[in-house]
């Protein structure tokens, strides 16, 4: 083409309808973008997207691999959502699992069956029948309430529980997945004394619980883990969790295996207008704030909870860190990993928190625990 060319005088000409058309389109599609937003609702002021907003925001600073967090009021589920991770699907609680073992000994207690002053003598006969005498006889006065509170004179974390190292060597074995709370008794109550009398100074122990497993399996013929899900979960409609596949061994300490909105609905008997646990247990978790501290009128251990007073209610709570490596039934490596947390307050306001473990894993949670505590405040709006 020459330079006298009518087709190349018109190129610029053309360029500019094609740019003025462009910028038009992208007005109207802008206009468009601005009346969808408009349309959209917005949250109204207080409701439930508060505790999206500080979970977000505590994931975006903290980057965990993985984290779950579950709000329950008036209730029901009121919000849940996960980080790497599904909220509603079955995550490792570690000894968030107390509390549970704690209620199955309290039906038992409601069911006549046992008292909370058994001793361990008289709860598990059959046991030290089959294993024979403990190396402390002191260990037989222990009494059931004095295992649930962590008074029975067991050496607990403080003390360098030897538990670990028999939790450690059959990981290391593939046995993780093993539910034997009496052969991992029979390693430990036969060798070890007690590091003080029973009904002295706290002190918390994972044994303890081991032990508690044991109790229910002896004097209901069935295993703990069945018995827990059928006289509990089943008993409060709440689906049947289990234990956790690799790490059954840890059982009533800490092996559950439970959605986080599940454990909450759980946590709801501890209302004390609830009816399941019976007015006897109800009434000891109240005599024990007092039961080996008179002066008490802070918090108490009780069934397996951290509880407060206020108001002729409790709040109760309880946390959980696992960090655990073994080998499966398979010999492959397997982990537990994991920090937990679950708090219900007097006005049954509840959350649970979970996330992998990692060297600042428990500052991390403490701060995820206290922005939800503030997003408390602001929700007014429930679903």
């Amino acid at each position: 083409m020459g330079r006298g060319d009518p087709r190349r005088r018109g190129y610029p000409e053309v360029i500019l309808r094609v740019a003025v058309a462009a910028l038009g389109f992208l007005a109207l599609a802008g206009a468009a973008v601005d009346r969808a937003a408009a349309q959209t609702p917005k949250p109204p002021p207080g409701a439930v997207e508060a505790y999206g907003t500080v979970f977000d925001e505590w994931a975006k600073k903290r980057e965990p691999k993985s984290a779950v967090l579950a709000v329950r009021r008036g209730g029901k589920t009121v919000f849940a959502k996960g980080h790497g991770a599904d909220p509603l699907a079955p995550t490792l609680i570690a000894s968030l699992s107390k509390p549970i073992t704690g209620a199955c000994i309290g039906t038992l207690v409601r069911d006549g069956k046992l008292t909370f002053t058994t001793p361990l003598r008289d709860a598990m006969p059959q046991f030290f029948k089959l294993f024979g005498a403990p190396a402390d006889e002191r260990l037989l006065q222990a009494t059931v309430e004095e295992l649930l509170v962590h008074r029975a004179g067991l050496r607990g974390n403080a003390d360098d529980d030897p538990i670990y190292g028999i939790f450690n060597r059959r990981a290391d074995a593939g046995a993780g997945s093993l539910a034997e709370a009496r052969a991992v008794l029979a390693e430990y109550v036969l060798k070890e004394r007690l590091a003080r009398i029973p009904g002295g100074r706290y002190s918390y122990s994972n044994t303890g619980y081991q032990l508690l497993t044991a109790i229910v399996e002896e004097q209901t013929g069935r295993s703990y883990e069945d018995y827990c899900r059928e006289v509990v979960f089943g008993a409060l409609g709440i689906a049947q969790p289990s234990l956790h596949p690799d790490w059954r061994m840890f059982a009533g300490a800490g092996g559950w295996f439970i959605p986080g909105p599940d454990y909450l609905a759980f946590l709801d008997i501890f209302d004390p207008a609830h009816p399941f646990l019976g007015d006897t247990v109800k009434a000891w978790i109240d005599q024990a704030q007092t039961r080996w501290t008179p002066t008490n009128r802070n918090r108490w251990y009780s069934l397996g909870v951290n509880t407060w007073a206020g108001a002729g209610r409790w709040a109760v709570s309880h946390g959980g860190i696992m960090n655990s490596q073994g080998r499966d039934s398979q010999g492959k490596p397997t982990s537990g990993v994991v920090v937990s947390h679950a708090f219900r307050s007097a006005n049954g306001t509840a959350v649970f928190i979970a996330l992998d473990w990692t060297p600042d894993a428990q500052q991390s949670l403490e701060e995820l625990r206290r922005a939800v505590g503030e997003a408390h405040k602001r929700v007014k709006t429930l679903p």
